[in-house]
């Protein structure tokens, strides 16, 4: 694992693979790498970040967990890297836009598991604001993502778009909702069949997640 030094804090993220850059994003310790970047490392140099607040990134108890898009710019400076593609999955396919919304090296976005747009609603956030084992991180990251309108965010990102679920999934309803909405700002839609929120994770070690991966890292 690297780390690298971010004014106070330490963000701790993996390099492999070798290609057009692909940032992952990643809010867990475990697993300590992604399945899913060992096989697009194949086609791609694969930078797995992990946010401060996250992972096993440095925990503070004030911060800006807003700040992603400029931790990721960091890191890829850090490396020497330029251009980007950024994939999330659950609650980092929200931070992967909060990092496309940040900068015009994003060539690509990515969300799988979760409405892109709309998400949390108002009686989800009340949910999360009364929830207290939430740690703050995620609770702190959720009202930054709230304040922005994620139908124009998304609608004038140039990048390619890409939004996908399995149809188990308990988002597939909003999200089918919104499809037409998606693909109406340029999003391509993609489904898998059978596979629910877990079995569609980058976290995910199966063949229909090879799969996924596989499906989705063609459009990029």
């Amino acid at each position: 694992m690297r780390t690298l030094r971010y004014g106070d804090v330490r963000i701790a993220y993996e390099v492999s693979g070798s290609g057009p850059v692909l940032v992952l994003l990643k809010n867990n310790r475990q697993p300590a790498n992604f399945p899913a970047a060992r096989w697009l490392a194949d086609r791609f140099r694969v930078l797995q970040v992990q946010p401060v607040g996250f992972g096993a990134s440095d925990r503070p108890a004030a911060y800006d967990f807003g700040s992603i898009g400029e931790q990721v710019l960091a890191v890829l400076d850090h490396e020497g890297l330029d251009r980007f593609a950024v994939w999330g999955f659950s609650q980092t396919s929200a931070m992967a836009a909060m990092v496309a919304r940040s900068t015009d090296r994003a060539d690509a976005l990515v969300m799988g598991g979760l409405p892109p747009i709309g998400f949390p609603t108002d009686s989800e956030m009340r949910r999360l604001e009364r929830e207290p084992r939430l740690p703050r991180p995620p609770l702190e990251f959720w009202r930054a993502y709230r304040s922005f309108d994620w139908h124009h965010e998304l609608r004038v990102f140039a990048g390619t778009k890409v939004v996908y679920l399995g149809t188990a999934d308990r988002a597939i309803k909003p999200v089918r909702r919104l499809r037409p909405v998606l693909e109406g700002i340029g999003f391509a839609y993609l489904e898998f069949e059978g596979l629910d929120h877990a079995a569609s994770a980058l976290s995910a070690d199966t063949p229909e997640a090879r799969d996924i991966a596989e499906r989705v890292s063609s459009l990029l």
